[in-house]
């Protein structure tokens, strides 16, 4: 592994560094994260291990135990499927309540995540780059969204999300499928058809659930 002695972006590329090793399970989850030997490892010092740790939990990816220490969220196969069952009547609603509110700079914005996406290769390296894309698209319509209530249960649900996004886009496929998924349902969102892009949506979440208990495995 390359080190990052004398990086001018430590702090971005120790978090993307500590991500990446627990998206390719070199630390496994429920293990408990070493902030010496990631240091050693990485070859920084232990801040820029510690602020990239604060930073994952607040993704949802890592718990910090006070005394103990920190550690990678481990979901299990029940916790999987009642975030995805919520997401996707949530996520569908939110589509289907933005799009009517939608101006062209908003539209493009999304264009420009999905070429993004499309110009990410579907490699395992390039997990994180893929998954802040397709996180941005949601993100703007959430931000969008004039439910705040809604919001403010998509924030607790998207917490839960980050580590089961990370885990399901290396899937064999899933990286193209998820692209052509979103590509429909922004296609509706552009011709003003909100039930049609809300019903997308769906199924869209319906399709990562599908997937990530075929390869569950892989997921817990």
């Amino acid at each position: 592994m390359q080190t990052l002695i004398n990086n001018p972006n430590l702090r971005g590329q120790t978090y993307k560094m500590l991500k990446s090793m627990i998206i390719t399970r070199e630390i496994l989850p429920g293990k408990k994260i070493s902030e010496e030997t990631l240091a050693q490892v990485i070859g920084v010092s232990r801040t820029p291990i510690r602020e990239a740790l604060f930073r994952l939990e607040n993704e949802g990816i890592v718990k910090i135990i006070p005394r103990r220490g920190a550690f990678v969220i481990q979901q299990s196969k029940e916790n999987i499927i009642e975030i995805l069952q919520i997401r996707e009547l949530l996520e569908g609603l939110v589509v289907r309540l933005v799009t009517p509110l939608l101006e062209e700079s908003d539209i493009r914005e999304l264009r420009s995540c999905l070429d993004k996406l499309r110009a990410t290769p579907e490699q395992e390296r390039h997990v994180i780059e893929y998954t802040d894309s397709e996180l941005e698209f949601h993100d703007l319509l959430l931000r969008k969204c004039p439910n705040q209530m809604l919001k403010q249960i998509m924030a607790m649900v998207n917490a839960r999300l980050q580590i089961i996004r990370l885990r399901t886009v290396v899937l064999p496929g899933r990286a193209q499928k998820s692209l052509d998924e979103h590509a429909g349902i922004l296609e509706r969102i552009e011709k003003g058809k909100a039930a049609d892009a809300e019903l997308l949506m769906r199924k869209h979440v319906v399709s990562v659930r599908t997937m990530a208990l075929e390869h569950i495995d892989a997921m817990i």
